[in-house]
């Protein structure tokens, strides 16, 4: 057992609660674990958060984006708090600067490509500096092994997010009508084939099977004429999207709402008949365990993130990467024309999630993970 230290848990965060994304919702878990934790003997928690709109409120600090004004805060904190959690590596680089004597117990959280796919070598120097690093699913680990030997990293899946409430029961497709503007600019109700992907269009960010969906759409359309498609996310990448959309023989079928409310984004997972997202950037994915929620099947790959939440057969179905369109058309095609198979692989994604993928599973992994390290 390590050496007890006094003085707050810090959590260095690049958002927590006017950010957007994977990592931001995450954060909500770890912050809430850290709370938890730290009221165990009474500590405080202080948090450091770089891309959310400057002020300070009591123990919390946001900074704007000021990069350096951050870095100096982290230094200052890395001394005096008993416990330093990172969100993300980048923001560790402060460590570097001081041995391990002179500074608290570092955690980092190994999120997003500079976990797996584009791991800078500042950004091995900080994981092997720390004392822990929690990789979010054991394909990020293997990547972060393959590449420089993992350091002290361990396996922390994540949980469906606190702002998502775990459904009672699973739901089958359905809910209230709705209509949407087609990419052909009709307007069309939604249909009982409606397949869904949620995420961020960003064009530095195009590998989550956008541009593949859309491929196959027209093949899928000719087979069960009532298949459609909608995106929901945006981003950098929405108007080129929109174009495709646009040209492709099926446009009445497709749909592109960009940004969504949450009103209409949980209309839209009551109609959904699948989650389809053939991502191959995920090092998690979250948005599996958002369809997961309301028991709808998903689609994913192998080799990603997206494997370690998705089973193949059990919850849904994965295939493989790069993404041959054969391949993806006769996945998302069998799940079309057997809805009894795709009800019972979504009430399997929602038992699977209630079992090991909710808010608080994640929070008590952060937990049992990072309690030794305060003694």
């Amino acid at each position: 057992m390590s050496q007890r230290r006094s003085g707050p848990i810090l959590f260095c965060a690049t958002g927590i609660t006017e950010t957007v994304g994977g990592i931001a919702s995450a954060n909500r878990n770890v912050l809430n674990a850290l709370r938890r934790l730290a009221a165990e003997d009474g500590r405080a928690v202080r948090t450091l958060v770089l891309n959310e709109p400057a002020r300070r409120d009591g123990d919390h600090r946001a900074f704007g984006g000021d990069k350096i004004g951050f870095s100096f805060a982290v230094l200052g904190g890395l001394a005096g708090a008993g416990l330093v959690v990172f969100d993300h590596v980048r923001l560790a680089l402060p460590v570097l600067a001081l041995p391990r004597p002179l500074r608290a117990p570092v955690v980092v959280c190994a999120h997003g490509s500079e976990a797996s796919w584009r791991i800078r070598p500042e950004s091995i120097a900080c994981y092997r500096a720390a004392d822990l690093v929690l990789a979010n699913s054991s394909f990020t680990l293997g990547r972060m092994r393959e590449r420089f030997g993992g350091g002290r990293a361990v396996v922390c899946p994540l949980g469906l997010p606190p702002q998502f409430a775990v459904r009672a029961a699973p739901e089958p497709p359905g809910g209230e009508a709705l209509t949407l503007e087609a990419a052909d600019g009709a307007a069309r109700p939604l249909g009982g084939q409606m397949l869904l992907l949620v995420g961020r269009t960003d064009a530095g960010e195009q590998q989550k099977g956008h541009r593949e969906l859309l491929a196959v759409m027209p093949e899928l359309v000719r087979r069960f004429p009532a298949a459609q498609l909608v995106f929901v996310g945006a981003g950098s990448d929405l108007s080129a999207l929109k174009a495709l959309a646009a040209a492709s023989p099926v446009a009445g079928s497709l749909f592109l709402t960009g940004r969504a409310s949450d009103e209409l984004l949980e209309r839209l997972y009551r109609r959904a008949f699948a989650f389809t997202m053939p991502s191959g950037q995920e090092g998690f994915g979250l948005a599996y365990l958002e369809a997961m929620n309301w028991a709808r099947p998903c689609l994913a790959c192998h080799d990603d993130g997206g494997a370690d939440v998705v089973v193949d057969g059990e919850t849904g179905v994965l295939i493989g990467r790069p993404i041959d369109l054969a391949e993806l058309t006769e996945a998302i095609g069998g799940l079309l024309a057997d809805p009894s198979r795709a009800r019972r692989l979504g009430e399997a994604g929602w038992r699977r999630l209630t079992e090991r993928f909710t808010s608080q599973a994640h929070q008590d992994r952060v937990m049992d993970l990072l309690r030794p390290l305060l003694g």
